[in-house]
């Protein structure tokens, strides 16, 4: 079985979700701290894929 590709974009993405959930709970919204880190984490793949392509 091979394993998928995944690039270095899905692992910012998940590490800024996590961490804004994570960031969230402690100040006592998650679901807010989860959609603000995967609104950051879409930014950061974005990056991630711009700096690839050149």
């Amino acid at each position: 079985m091979d394993r998928p590709k995944w690039g270095i974009g899905a692992l910012v993405f998940v590490g800024c979700m996590f961490l804004g959930g994570g960031v969230g709970s402690l100040l006592g919204s998650s679901q807010i701290g989860w959609l603000i880190g995967m609104g950051v984490g879409f930014l950061g793949m974005a990056l991630t894929r711009l700096i690839r392509k050149q």
